[in-house]
């Protein structure tokens, strides 16, 4: 994690050339049930651009795995409900 990183950002950071996003509900300033953490092209299309490789964290993936690699994104789940013990 950069030591500033900027606030609603989904934008995490970049290591090693990768930039790494994590998607949650409300981050492109949607506050609808999918707004913003499931991976459309159109939610695409509104994240800080980066030429190389991407890791994307969001709770869905509606992007087809051709366009997924022709972009370079890796797309990671999320669960659903996550518990803190």
């Amino acid at each position: 994690m950069p030591k500033h990183a900027k606030a609603n950002n989904p934008l995490i950071g970049i290591c090693n050339g990768v930039a790494i996003y994590l998607l949650y509900n409300g981050i492109l300033k949607d506050k609808t049930s999918d707004g913003g953490n499931v991976l459309t092209i159109a939610v695409f299309s509104h994240l800080p651009k980066h030429d190389g490789p991407k890791v994307i964290y969001g709770t869905a993936c509606r992007i087809g795995p051709e366009r997924l690699r022709r972009g370079n994104i890796t797309f990671k789940q999320l669960p659903y409900k996550i518990k803190i013990m």
